[in-house]
């Protein structure tokens, strides 16, 4: 049930509206050589409110909005901006039946999420666990969020505690039989069903962010490149790759956006956080991801003040599009 709004092989626009002019040809043409060349799409607003958490305006009170939960939702938005969603009117006796759609559904093969994060050695197991986990991450607070069909492109968001959607398994039961996949796992494990997961958005910001994943500037091209980092240096970078101005972020919010204790006990553990830190952004800036002038990226004298500044890569493009005149 997509909307017309779609451009085949490509993200929708804003409204479904024409927009034929020579800088929209030129940034198709750009978006889908770098999709051929193996690039993902990524929703805009998840890593907002990641960004958020870092600055304690969102809070996670319960799960961890960590690497796989961000992996999987990338997973899921790449999915929707390729139109490979369908929508539910759900139609309850306590208000009218209308033709908006009220639940919107994405299907992630077991084989698919592996392609994706381009890792083949997870297991079944291993792969329901962290969809699991997707439910599990229970939001609250108020923020805004960037939004390509507002009026202004921005959105406020109230969590009342709640997740971001819903998950169910199909795997080796008549239960979503409808759903469950074909394919049989080949060496170890040969003969082994693979689990399809079925992802519900229904609340206000799954909505919102299954909205914005339909829209070309609700999304952004992501290198595939990412998801074989450190898991540390992929939460960082997921908090930050929004953002189109400078970057500065101390300690804490670095600590907080990796899902790491804080405040730590002592100023010895003070001295390592800011190590973790250092060497996650190294890892960043060496893999093409973030920018910084070595010598002015680092602020703040004494340790309890330590600070960075760096801006994300512009016109970050995948290694094969790089080739390409």
């Amino acid at each position: 049930m997509a909307s017309q709004e779609a451009t085949p092989g490509l993200v929708k626009r804003e409204g479904g509206e024409e927009m034929n002019n020579s800088k929209i040809k030129k940034q198709d043409k750009k978006l889908r050589r770098a999709l051929e060349a193996g690039a993902r799409m990524a929703e805009t607003s998840i890593s907002k409110i990641a960004w958020d958490k870092g600055h304690d305006r969102i809070k996670v009170v319960s799960g961890k909005l960590d690497y796989r939960i961000h992996q999987i939702l990338d997973c899921v938005a790449d999915k929707i901006a390729q139109d490979h969603w369908f929508g539910q009117v759900l139609g309850f006796k306590s208000k009218p039946i209308t033709k908006e759609l009220e639940r919107y559904i994405v299907i992630i093969e077991g084989h698919e999420f592996k392609n994706f994060v381009e890792s083949q050695n997870l297991t079944n197991m291993y792969l329901i666990k962290i969809f699991k986990e997707v439910p599990k991450v229970v939001l609250d607070g108020n923020t805004k969020i960037p939004y390509p069909i507002s009026e202004n492109k921005w959105l406020d968001i109230h969590f009342y505690e709640d997740n971001i959607c819903g998950v169910a398994v199909a795997y080796e039961k008549n239960e979503f039989k409808e759903y469950r996949s074909d394919k049989k796992q080949r060496g170890k494990g040969a003969g082994v069903e693979e689990p399809v997961f079925i992802l519900l958005f229904s609340n206000p910001y799954g909505l919102a962010f299954f909205r914005s994943a339909m829209r070309r500037y609700g999304t952004q091209i992501q290198d595939p490149k990412l998801y074989r980092l450190p898991p540390k240096a992929q939460e960082l970078f997921q908090a930050i790759r929004w953002k189109t101005d400078l970057i500065v972020i101390n300690t804490e919010q670095a600590s907080k956006i990796m899902n790491l204790t804080w405040p730590v006990k002592n100023k010895a553990r003070l001295y390592e956080r800011i190590r973790l830190v250092r060497k996650m952004l190294k890892i960043l800036k060496d893999n093409e991801f973030i920018n910084y002038n070595d010598k002015t990226y680092e602020e703040g004298k004494k340790v309890e003040k330590k600070a960075w500044t760096f801006y994300v890569r512009k016109r970050k493009l995948i290694k094969n599009e790089r080739t390409i005149n």
